[in-house]
């Protein structure tokens, strides 16, 4: 009896350690197949790459770029949706009328980084914190875009560039908060971006063709629309960044903010003072800065009207600047020195209409910066030379 007792002991014994070893067998696989699912997981790693502003005027705005490291293929891309060929026909006449066509590239991380080293330009990346899915989902669509005419885009600086496509990316692959960054317009921001860069007339030129339409305030999702913006953006998602590297390729102290403003008030003073010192010399002197600003003004207005009126370029539209730089002073060229009594009438049609712009300009819908109120200045005195001219054709 007790020998069968201990027999069935020990039979039930050798079921539970065979139990316990089948059960700690599956957890052991169990986590194996986790580990693996983990590394499957985590084989693409996606990062945003932020370029600091460069000397030439179409880097002083940065750069945004993608890096994916595929570690299971051992390759590490960087796409660009910022390339075009200047080797393009009318590549600036294309460019102004906004159908220049841009298109993706990619390269080797290796090579992304040398050309900024070589033009010593800061690199920011910040690596994002994705789910699988969201990972895998964003690198087909990236492949997707390097296929044939899928490519090119038509670019638009403020609502379709380099940044705002990889923006769209972004925000069509993983939610992101709402949190602003407080953008007041993109006239603010696309012009100081000049002024730091150390292109002031460049600046003061865009601020002059940019219209109303760029002084809208941009909403949450569109105001990420320039690469430093794009990063403040996901510095204020925590939870998306899963690090962040600054790479350092330029060690110069950053220079002055540089403005024309200065230029512009010098000019004004001297044109003043010419005007109304009656001298041979100075008299002279007015005269060559009338025809001089005729001409400036004339050539500044073409531009503008066809900027605002033909140009695909839609935060061009809406200039008002139109009411008083035009192509109608280079109408005022040959009249100024055929007769003086219609110079005199050009000068009172140019003097009205710039009078009830500055008048009325609090309840305008676009901003003029203090260097663009000093040029409507030196335009005020320019016509009111006009106006002078036409008087003295009545006492002859």
């Amino acid at each position: 009896m007790k020998h069968k007792l201990r027999t069935c002991m020990n039979g039930m014994l050798k079921k539970y350690f065979s139990l316990l070893l089948i059960i700690t067998f599956s957890l052991v696989f169990n986590n194996t197949t986790i580990a693996q699912d983990t590394t499957a997981s985590s084989k693409l790693r996606i990062s945003i790459l932020t370029c600091d502003a460069g000397e030439d005027l179409y880097t002083i705005w940065g750069h945004t770029a993608v890096r994916v490291v595929d570690s299971i293929n051992n390759t590490d891309y960087v796409f660009n949706f910022g390339s075009f060929d200047f080797e393009t026909p009318n590549f600036v006449a294309k460019f102004m009328k906004g159908d220049l066509m841009y298109f993706i590239s990619a390269t080797t991380y290796t090579n992304f980084l040398y050309e900024y080293e070589y033009t010593g330009r800061n690199v920011h990346e910040q690596e994002l914190k994705l789910t699988t899915a969201e990972k895998e989902k964003w690198y087909q669509d990236l492949q997707v875009n390097m296929i044939g005419n899928n490519r090119f885009y038509l670019y638009n600086f403020i609502k379709d560039n380099c940044t705002t496509r990889i923006k769209d990316g972004l925000f069509k692959h993983t939610p992101i908060n709402g949190y602003s960054i407080g953008i007041h317009s993109y006239r603010e921001e696309v012009v100081s971006a000049t002024y730091k860069g150390g292109l002031g007339w460049v600046g003061l030129g865009i601020d002059l063709l940019l219209g109303a339409v760029s002084d809208s305030t941009p909403n949450l999702y569109q105001e990420a629309f320039l690469p430093k913006l794009l990063y403040q953006k996901i510095a204020l998602n925590p939870k998306l960044v899963l690090s962040t590297k600054d790479i350092q390729y330029n060690n110069k102290t950053k220079g002055k903010e540089t403005s024309p403003i200065t230029y512009l008030i010098l000019v004004l003073v001297l044109y003043i003072f010419v005007s109304n010192w009656n001298s041979l010399i100075t008299q002279r002197i007015a005269r060559i800065l009338d025809i001089s600003l005729l001409f400036l003004f004339g050539v500044g207005g073409a531009l503008v009207l066809y900027m605002s009126q033909f140009s695909l370029h839609d935060a061009c539209h809406e200039n008002y600047n139109l009411v008083w730089l035009h192509p109608l002073y280079l109408l005022a060229i040959p009249v100024y020195f055929i007769s003086k009594k219609w110079t005199g009438y050009l000068g009172w049609l140019f003097y009205t209409a710039t009078t009830v712009l500055m008048f009325t300009s609090h309840w305008i819908p676009q901003h003029f910066s203090k260097s663009v109120i000093v040029i409507m200045i030196i335009a005020l005195c320019l016509q009111i030379r006009l106006i002078k001219r036409g008087r003295l054709a009545k006492y002859k």
